[in-house]
């Protein structure tokens, strides 16, 4: 599947109630999502975790190794149950990392940055709030599972392959912690 096919299912997708199973590069695991918004190099969905929407995501679509739709009595279910009614997207500008970060800082909330690429020195996980954006890299305020803050980390946009934001865990997070 080229890039060109896997945009334009995506963006058959969005307001609807098909769900996209993405298969990653770096990835055994099938992630289930709702797109909601697609451009050249980043689409942005929420996740389907067994009938729970878990929290807005953020990949690059050149991580994407497969898309295709679910079909299935998943759907029908979510369909009865109105998974998505209700679910308001926020505006996130998708033109470029620099752009989505802008665009997440406005809306004041926990974020989740990761690097998940397999056998790899670099990768990461930070539940963090922004502090800085640059052309090239994003500078966070990160805190750890014993709520230590961790300030003034320089996160290269190249070494990032997931932003999640208004998720449970980074939701729970900040009503706990404040900065």
């Amino acid at each position: 599947m080229n890039k060109t096919d896997k945009v334009t299912l995506m963006k058959n997708s969005i307001g609807t109630y098909n769900l996209c199973r993405c298969q990653l590069t770096y990835s055994q695991n099938d992630q289930l999502l709702y797109i909601l918004d697609i451009s050249e190099k980043f689409y942005f969905g929420i996740e389907d975790r067994d009938f729970l929407l878990d929290g807005f995501q953020i990949r690059k679509i050149s991580d994407l190794k497969k898309v295709e739709i679910r079909d299935d009595l998943n759907i029908k279910i979510s369909r009865e149950l109105k998974l998505l009614d209700g679910v308001v997207k926020p505006e996130v500008d998708l033109s470029s990392w620099k752009t989505i970060f802008q665009s997440i800082k406005a809306l004041n909330v926990f974020m989740i940055i990761e690097n998940e690429k397999a056998n790899n020195e670099d990768n990461f996980f930070h539940l963090c709030r922004i502090k800085d954006i640059k052309d090239s890299y994003v500078i966070i305020s990160s805190v750890d599972a014993d709520g230590i803050w961790y300030d003034d980390i320089k996160i290269p946009y190249s070494k990032i392959t997931n932003v999640m934001f208004n998720d449970r865990y980074s939701k729970t997070w900040q009503q706990y912690l404040t900065k």
